[in-house]
């Protein structure tokens, strides 16, 4: 099984470090604790589900994930011929979710660049300005579990 590297490194240290990704051009970010690995995307199978955003399963070797359609809930489409697997540590177990061919990177991110938001999105626990931009940092832990009604 092939499996990508995280891309360049900028400094990083565990309690700061960041995996930024895109999904449909739009760069996202997660706590590198919250992600197991970045591998490429087999097709996913779809199953009935009424989990929110959970309607297949991916299958690498002998391991079989739940996919968690994040490019759905953003209302984009995932770009490249060549997509990539995210690997999210969930608290209630780990999901696959299909990210742009990019390869993720390591941010390094200091507390200054960093601030908590309240908004409509439960899933976005902060905001990161990086390089210009301000990327919103998922909690990939517990990604999608306050629309889901098992929560």
């Amino acid at each position: 099984m092939l499996k990508t590297s995280l891309g360049p490194t900028r400094k990083v240290s565990a309690a700061k470090a960041l995996v930024l990704f895109a999904i449909g051009g739009h760069r996202l970010a997660a706590r590198a604790d919250e992600v197991a690995e970045v591998r490429p995307w087999t097709d996913s199978m779809p199953v009935p589900s009424e989990t929110p955003y959970i309607g297949g399963l991916v299958r690498h070797g002998e391991e079989v994930l739940p996919v968690y359609d994040m490019a759905t809930r953003l209302n984009v489409q995932v770009l490249g011929s060549s997509p990539l697997c995210l690997v999210a540590k969930r608290r209630d177990g780990p999901v696959a979710l299909c990210i742009d061919a990019d390869i993720p990177t390591l941010w390094n991110a200091d507390t200054a660049s960093v601030r908590s938001v309240a908004g409509d999105n439960p899933d976005v626990v902060a905001i990161c300005h990086i390089e210009e931009e301000d990327v919103p940092i998922y909690s990939l832990s517990t990604l999608g579990q306050a629309t889901s009604r098992y929560s």
